[in-house]
């Protein structure tokens, strides 16, 4: 990590996403977090201020490339219906 991050969260914040990116990548072959609407990973970027995850669209010149959600905030975005999905039993 970068020594300014110590004091400068921000920093913090995008170098541990950063890493927390690499180690799924590098551990599960595979890309993450993927935004929903396109099927692609995303990459995190800076919006209005803050680190967010940002996914580049369809790749058409102009395409609907978009901020899917702040960095934290993936969860709180609603999840489509998978009926294919296992469900977890309670207790």
């Amino acid at each position: 990590m970068d020594p300014d991050s110590a004091y400068d969260p921000a920093l913090a914040l995008e170098a541990v996403t950063e890493a927390a990116q690499e180690t799924v990548a590098e551990c599960l072959w595979q890309a993450w977090p993927v935004c929903g609407e396109h099927k692609f990973g995303m990459h995190p970027r800076e919006a209005d201020g803050r680190l967010s995850w940002w996914c580049a669209g369809n790749g058409l010149p102009g395409g609907p490339a978009h901020i899917r959600a702040a960095v934290g905030g993936l969860d709180r975005l609603p999840h489509p219906y998978r009926p294919e999905r296992k469900r977890r039993r309670a207790g």
